[in-house]
């Protein structure tokens, strides 16, 4: 029987650790240099002091024993051993002996005197003497130029291990202070190499995430870091230029897309646009209605003067539409000598009306051509209220059948056949009912 085993694919992934910051890295690094910094000063100079106190204690001892030998020196020629031992009783106390012996001429004691028993009981006093004083300190008695006798002595390790103490106590304090300093100083280091970098980072995270392109890094005490954060604004201010020129060709192609070339007005796509925007609030939707707007025999314009001419009363007649209508209204080219009116907020037919008549009172005036000639063009006004319609299309669609029926009849302005159809179904009942 073949056994299928399914450990390793469902084995859970390990998850990702987070990255340490900056700050945490400089401050680990800088500890760790800190602490190898200081253990090895503190081992070297612990090291060393015990050397030197090793040195101090033998010479130490060796003036002692010079001391006694000076001192004794009677009271070995004439065997005096109570003199002796008083005066190796007095310099051992008062010195660093440890243990300490008289011995004549013949090899025998004459005083001896050695350090308390219960300093002398502690077996880390007794190694630390063993150390320090490995050997005892030899020295011969002399007096009247004969030798008459001999010291033998050994230092006190209780008052050499005090002052370890207090050499090593005072090491440790001053490694401690040390370290102190050392670790406010790496931190104020820290801070402003830190916070240099953290502008640069929050700078580049706003430009990147909202494209802020305005802010920039403050400058830095620290001169690579200052010269970064210059080179960095002055990319910025690059970018920042180029944004402005990117934004600037954007509106130019978008004002392009959506306007008429000739007479700066919305063009088709624009005015569609906007005319479904209406329809698709509830609150505008039923008050819309679109003027559809044609000039009379514009053909003959451009036959008799030239297109020149012809582009000259396009451009007078999108400037006289624009200026009898609200501000609110959008007046678009459509195309050719064709242009369309939203009019909004219209609470009837008889309203729409009266803009279309105002218009074609405004083109009653004569356009003047460069040659000094005039020109008369007459509006032919096609009217479609959106409420009566399901679609903008089919809005426009009206607009303009309503116009095409005006102009066949000479000019002016008409409804939509299908308003037109509706007021008559409705005349019609009226009159049965009757």
């Amino acid at each position: 029987m073949n056994h299928v085993h399914f450990g390793k694919r469902f084995r859970a992934q390990p998850t990702e650790k987070p990255l340490p910051t900056l700050r945490k890295s400089l401050r680990r690094i800088h500890l760790i240099i800190i602490l190898v910094s200081l253990t090895f000063s503190g081992i070297s100079l612990s090291l060393l002091s015990v050397v030197a106190l090793r040195n101090y204690a033998e010479n130490n001892s060796e003036l002692v024993a010079k001391t006694i030998s000076y001192s004794a020196g009677y009271a070995v020629a004439t065997h005096d051993a109570t003199a002796a031992q008083a005066i190796l009783g007095d310099i051992g106390t008062e010195t660093q002996v440890g243990q300490a012996r008289i011995v004549d001429a013949q090899h025998q004691v004459l005083a001896s005197w050695s350090a308390s028993d219960e300093r002398s009981a502690q077996s880390f006093t007794k190694v630390v003497a063993r150390w320090l004083f490995p050997k005892p300190v030899h020295i011969p008695v002399h007096y009247d130029g004969k030798e008459v006798g001999q010291i033998w002595l050994t230092g006190d390790g209780r008052r050499v291990m005090h002052y370890l103490f207090q050499a090593l106590t005072w090491l440790s304090c001053s490694m401690l202070i040390s370290a102190t300093l050392a670790f406010y100083l790496s931190r104020r280091m820290h801070s402003g190499i830190v916070s240099a970098l953290q502008n640069i980072a929050c700078v580049t995270h706003e430009v990147r995430k909202r494209r802020a392109f305005s802010l920039r890094v403050p400058s830095s005490s620290i001169a690579e870091l200052n010269k970064l954060s210059g080179d960095f604004n002055s990319l910025l201010d690059e970018l920042a230029d180029w944004q402005r020129h990117l934004q600037s060709e954007n509106d130019t192609l978008s004002h392009q897309v959506r306007h008429d070339a000739l007479t700066g007005l919305p063009n088709r796509t624009a005015f569609e646009q906007e005319l479904h925007k209406q329809l698709s609030d509830p609150l505008t939707a039923e008050r819309v209605a679109v003027l559809f707007i044609d000039g009379d025999r514009f053909k003959e314009v451009n036959d008799r003067y030239g297109h020149a001419a012809g582009d000259h009363v396009l451009t007078a007649t999108a400037q006289r539409l624009r200026a009898r209508v609200r501000k609110g209204d959008l007046v678009a080219r459509l195309g050719g000598d064709e242009f369309a009116i939203l009019l909004v907020a219209i609470d009837s037919g008889e309203q729409a009306g009266c803009v279309a008549q105002n218009l074609i009172e405004a083109m009653r005036e004569p356009i003047w051509l460069d040659d000094a000639t005039h020109v008369t063009q007459s509006l032919s006004v096609g009217i479609a209220l959106a409420k009566n319609h399901h679609t903008g299309e089919a809005t426009i669609a009206q607009a303009d059948a309503a116009m095409y029926h005006i102009k066949a009849l000479g000019g002016g302005w008409y409804f939509s056949p299908a308003l037109w159809e509706q007021r008559q179904a409705t005349a019609t009942l009226a009159y049965e009912d009757s």
